[in-house]
């Protein structure tokens, strides 16, 4: 596959990979994007200009090695059940390398299905920062950085996170940390502030609609409607065309708390709360983005800015979109976007799911 950045030489990462030069890289960054967004790609192009004598020319052995993340300076850490191995990225490299062969924008919870860990703890371990230490004090093989690249810094083990603060603190000479986080909240105040923080938007629904048709073959209608559900990040796109069957009771659940809020049924929200908190969290998250991006399909329906909405790609789910959308205006729109993005910060910092939901539903009554 091309660069992903050729098909948009205007993203804003482009000024950031201009950084990637001896000299100018900082000890530590923290890479924040949304997950299957790109800090993978912009990640890997970074670390590629690094490590390659030519700037990230592409061809040569480094390049390629980086690219597959098979360099002999390129280090993973990523999180694991405490059943892998020895409990350290290192017994589940190369499950991960062919996981991202597969998922060059990859969601968390994809991650935790390859592991079959949806019942178990995911975390960095402890023996991890121990390992991530000795990483770093090794011989650089080809005598310029040594990178150490960590996934998901917000599910580190909280002894494992202090014990990184060393590291962080007394950084070996010719290193080059990157921590992609997906949760910028979740990462423990004191290693964001030893970090340069460095925050990608999202790649834009028109850049994905296009790479879609042009990378994946997949027909323009088609493209269309993914890329506006996917909030503009190219990983969720082909999660959603991946796995549509998943999509399904989203679909559902969002057409029954809309009736029941409208209704102001208070029993029938309060059994809708009681289904949708058994849910795990990261289940609730996704319900959450995509009946965002449905909000936002009916607020364009209503100026007549849509042909096609989502829940066409339903035809099961009996929902009569255009007559929905007449019953809003600004004032109620904006009501419910700031009540369903609350309510995603809360699930993330594992408030009560069933609390969350339930106040939700009050507010979004209170809209209608």
């Amino acid at each position: 596959m091309p660069e992903i950045f050729d098909l948009s030489p205007n993203y804003p990462a482009h000024e950031w990979l201009a950084t990637a030069k001896p000299g100018r890289v900082p000890h530590a960054q923290l890479v924040v994007s949304a997950q299957g967004g790109m800090a993978w790609a912009a990640v890997q192009s970074y670390v590629k200009r690094l490590l390659c004598s030519e700037g990230g020319c592409g061809t040569c052995p480094s390049c390629k090695q980086t690219s597959g993340l098979t360099h002999p300076d390129l280090h993973l850490v990523f999180p694991v059940t405490a059943s892998a191995g020895d409990g350290t990225s290192e017994s589940s490299l190369g499950e991960f390398r062919n996981f991202l062969k597969f998922n060059k924008f990859p969601l968390v919870r994809t991650w935790i299905d390859a592991l079959d860990a949806s019942q178990k703890v995911v975390q960095i371990s402890v023996k991890e920062a121990k390992r991530m230490g000795d990483l770093l004090s090794l011989k650089s093989h080809s005598g310029g950085y040594k990178v150490l690249l960590i996934w998901l810094p917000e599910r580190f083990h909280d002894s494992a996170a202090n014990k990184l603060l060393k590291t962080l603190e007394e950084p070996e000479p010719h290193t080059a940390i990157f921590l992609i986080s997906h949760d910028e909240e979740s990462v423990l105040g004191t290693i964001r502030s030893r970090c340069q923080a460095v925050y990608l938007p999202p790649w834009g629904a028109e850049n994905v609609r296009k790479w879609l048709v042009e990378e994946r073959q997949l027909d323009p209608n088609q493209a269309k409607l993914l890329s506006a559900l996917s909030g503009g990040e190219p990983g969720v796109a082909i999660d959603y065309l991946e796995n549509r069957e998943r999509l399904v009771p989203l679909a559902e659940n969002f057409v029954e708390w809309m009736r029941l809020a409208f209704k102001k049924d208070l029993p029938g929200l309060q059994n809708w709360v009681d289904t949708v908190g058994a849910w795990n969290r990261e289940q609730q998250r996704d319900f959450l983005r995509f009946a965002g991006s449905l909000l936002s399909q009916l607020e364009r329906l209503r100026h007549h800015a849509l042909k096609h909405g989502t829940l066409e790609w339903f035809p099961d789910v009996p929902f009569n979109a255009a007559g929905f959308s007449k019953l809003m205006n600004a004032d109620k729109v904006l009501l419910m976007h700031q009540t369903l993005d609350d309510a995603y910060v809360d699930i993330g910092r594992n408030v009560n799911a069933r609390l969350v939901f339930f106040d939700a539903s009050l507010q979004l009554m209170k809209a209608f």
